[in-house]
């Protein structure tokens, strides 16, 4: 197994490619206070290993809700692309099952970035709207690729 070179990862770009706030009617009638929002959030990845670029998407679902689960009609969906550069690339690779896959300690590491990143651009991005400010949790990036 390789050793993760952080000088060696360079980000190409960042994209939102998906950002909507819904909001029912009645809440617009009635705005309150969210006691929680949930989140769900789903990720792919697509290898270009001849430029040794990783595309990395995120779709995050936000959902107010009042109590544990009943949702107050405020929702938001955003869509965030990391194109990002691994010089190194090779060395990561792995195959299985006829699939070039990437091994999971760069995953991780590249999953961790991209999500700490995406958690400063969905609070600056909720934080002016009704929703007043989201922070996505800490969580483990490596998650990420287990429920990919």
């Amino acid at each position: 197994m390789s050793t993760i070179q952080p000088e060696l990862i360079s980000i190409l770009s960042i994209k939102v490619f998906e950002a909507i706030q819904t909001t029912a009617d009645e809440y617009l009638d009635n705005p309150v206070n969210p006691d929680g929002v949930e989140i769900k959030i789903g990720q792919n990845t697509a290898l270009n290993v001849e430029a040794r670029n990783i595309r990395i998407r995120l779709n995050i679902h936000l959902e107010a809700k009042k109590g544990e689960s009943e949702s107050i009609g405020l929702s938001g969906e955003y869509g965030l692309e990391f194109q990002i550069h691994v010089e190194n690339l090779d060395q990561f690779l792995v195959e299985k099952e006829g699939k070039i896959l990437v091994e999971s300690k760069l995953g991780g590491t590249l999953n961790g970035i991209v999500f700490s990143t995406a958690r400063g651009i969905i609070f600056e991005r909720t934080s002016s709207t009704l929703f007043k400010g989201v922070l996505l949790p800490v969580i483990n990036p490596n998650h990420l690729l287990e429920h990919n």
